[in-house]
């Protein structure tokens, strides 16, 4: 649905609340009841045109910015969001994520290492906050060292979205670096996520890449085995349709489309056997 036709409707549909809700009284118990009710109630009616007034001024001060996402204009939402953030100094989360995933879909990695050093700098909370997205563009490089520079700060934080990612893509850089075995604690703890796909991912890295790096013996089967009860639990949940579904409903975050190839490979040990 285009932007524009939703920016109407809603407007439609609380105009017609709002009046709904103005006349009501009068239909019930007349001009003169109505009257005292709204003189009485007076600040319902404010509260609401003041709700209104806030939700129409966000939508008319990012109207270019839901324009350029909606025609997928990539090139020209980077340009204006580097306006805001880089001239205006306006390091709002929204503004970040959306220049950062921009970025990506160019494959202009030198622009999130920009903004990663200006939030370093500026607001190193937001980017402790967004370490997985901004953890995204080390995994492109494939430098393993690099990464585990960068995501070993945040591994204890609560403060980081979607954690359990931050502990995927770090096990995965330790297992490039042939450091398997520091990786599976933080695998186990992925595993162990809400979020079905990560947790494949991460039982499909311990059984694959972690546990046969370890020596021969009961630690490297312990690992298999952890995994593949966590892959059986999952095998419990889904088919193969449902988990088709789960998978396209997680592409909507970028990290997980740049581990696409590597979530076919798991979604394919999920039903083998």
């Amino acid at each position: 649905m285009k932007f524009k036709t939703i920016f109407y409707l809603f407007n439609a549909v609380v105009a017609f609340s709002f009046l709904f809700i103005f006349l009501f009284p009068i239909l019930i118990l007349g001009g003169e009841y109505a009257a005292g009710f709204w003189k009485t109630n007076w600040l319902l009616g404010a509260a609401f045109l003041a709700v209104l007034g806030i939700l129409n001024g966000f939508f008319l001060s990012n109207w270019k910015l839901f324009q350029l996402v909606e025609r997928e204009d990539w090139s020209a939402l980077s340009s204006w969001l580097e306006e805001r953030i880089f001239r205006k100094g306006s390091l709002r989360g929204q503004y970040v994520r959306l220049y950062v995933n921009s970025a990506m879909l160019r494959s202009d990695l030198e622009a999130i290492d920009r903004l990663e050093a200006l939030l370093r700098e500026k607001k190193p909370a937001l980017l402790r906050r967004l370490a997985v997205l901004f953890g995204v563009g080390y995994l492109l490089r494939n430098e393993a060292d690099s990464s585990l520079a960068f995501f070993e700060p945040f591994l204890e934080s609560p403060e980081v979205e979607a954690r359990g990612w931050l502990w995927l893509d770090y096990s995965f850089s330790l297992v490039l670096r042939n450091r398997a075995p520091e990786a599976l604690p933080w695998l186990r703890k992925a595993s162990g996520q809400k979020d079905p796909v990560l947790s494949l991912l991460a039982a499909y890295l311990t059984a694959n890449l972690a546990a046969p790096a370890l020596p021969a013996g009961p630690d490297r089967d312990a690992a298999r085995s952890t995994a593949e009860g966590f892959r059986d639990r999952l095998r419990k949940r889904f088919d193969a349709e449902r988990w088709s579904r789960e998978v396209e409903k997680a592409k909507n975050d970028v990290h997980v489309v740049i581990l696409s190839r590597l979530i076919d490979d798991a979604g394919r040990w999920l039903f083998q056997g």
